[in-house]
C-alpha cells in the first residue's frame, strides 16, 4: 500500500510538471502572436498613412489636370513654330525661314564653332536670338557660374544660352534686347532696349550697356547697368545677401527685387 501511494505521487508530480511546461509554451505562443499582431497593426497604420499621402497627391494631380488646357495654351505660345533647320547661319537676321525655330549658328570669334539656337522670326519684326526662355519650371535655374558661362537646358524648351556666347555676340556687333513676360492668365508685358552689351569673363560679364527703353513692363534694367553677373557661387550684387540664392536664378543684380529676370523670354537682335 505504501509503495502504491508513492508511485501515484510521482505520477501527479510528473503531470504537474508537464502542465507547467505546456502553460509556459502556451504563454510564449501567446506572447509571440501578440508581437505579430502589434507588428501588423503598425504596418496597417503605416499603410493608411501612405494611402492618405497618395490620396493628397492624386488630389493635387487632379487640380493640375483641371487646368491642363490653360497650361497647354500657354506652352503653345512659347513653343517654336518651326522645326530644326539644317542650314548654318551667321545670325538670326540671316535666317531665310519665316517660321521661328531651331538653327545652327556660328559663334563669333570661335574658329568655326557652331551651336544650336532658337530664332524668333515673327514677333517685333523678327530676327531675334533667344538667350533665355522660362515658362513651366522644368529647368533648374539655380546654377553655378560655370553653368551660366557655358549655358544649360534644352534650346527650344527652358534654357539659358550662355554668358560667353552673349558676350561674343554683343562684342561683334550692336544688339537690341527684348524681354517678354507672360503669366498663365495671359497677362503680357514687354521691355525693349535699343542697346545692349556684355563684357567678357575677365570683367565678370559686366552689363556694359543697356538703354533706349520702350515697352509696357517698366524699365527694370537701367539700374543694373554696370553690374557684374551674380550666381549662387559668385556674389557681385549690392545686397548683403546673395540675390541669386534669394531669387533662385542668376542675373546682373543691383538689388534682389529689382530684376527683370522672371519667367519669360529674353531675346537679342541686331
Amino acid at each position: 500500500m505504501f509503495v502504491h501511494v508513492r508511485e501515484l505521487g510521482e505520477t501527479v508530480l510528473n503531470n504537474h510538471r508537464s502542465l507547467e511546461e505546456r502553460q509556459l509554451q502556451t504563454n510564449n505562443l501567446v506572447a509571440h502572436h501578440q508581437k505579430q499582431l502589434t507588428a501588423q497593426v503598425d504596418d496597417l497604420s503605416f499603410n493608411i498613412s501612405l494611402v492618405t499621402a497618395y490620396s493628397r497627391q492624386v488630389l493635387n494631380l487632379q487640380s493640375v489636370c483641371a487646368n491642363h488646357d490653360l497650361i497647354r495654351k500657354s506652352l503653345e505660345r512659347v513653343k517654336p513654330e518651326g522645326g530644326k533647320n539644317s542650314a548654318t547661319i551667321e545670325s538670326c537676321s540671316c535666317a531665310e525661314s519665316k517660321s521661328s525655330g531651331l538653327f545652327r549658328m556660328k559663334v563669333p570669334n570661335s574658329a568655326g564653332v557652331t551651336m544650336s539656337v532658337l530664332c524668333e522670326l515673327q514677333r517685333f519684326g523678327g530676327h531675334w536670338l533667344v538667350i533665355q526662355q522660362r515658362f513651366d519650371g522644368s529647368e533648374n535655374f539655380t546654377r553655378s557660374w560655370s553653368e551660366y558661362r557655358e549655358g544649360f537646358g534644352v534650346v527650344g524648351e527652358e534654357f539659358w544660352l550662355g554668358l560667353e556666347v552673349v558676350h561674343r555676340l554683343t562684342k561683334s556687333s550692336p544688339h537690341e534686347l527684348l524681354v517678354e513676360l507672360e503669366d498663365f492668365g495671359g497677362a503680357y508685358k514687354y521691355a525693349r532696349y535699343a542697346s545692349f552689351a556684355v563684357a567678357g569673363e575677365d570683367q565678370q560679364y559686366k552689363l556694359l550697356n543697356v538703354g533706349g527703353f520702350a515697352g509696357t513692363a517698366g524699365d527694370s534694367m537701367e539700374k543694373h547697368k554696370g553690374m557684374k553677373f551674380t550666381t549662387i557661387d559668385r556674389d557681385y550684387d549690392t545686397n548683403p545677401k546673395n540675390c541669386a540664392e534669394i531669387t533662385k536664378g542668376a542675373w546682373w543684380f543691383h538689388n534682389c527685387h529689382e530684376s527683370a529676370e522672371k519667367d519669360g523670354k529674353v531675346v537679342l537682335t541686331f
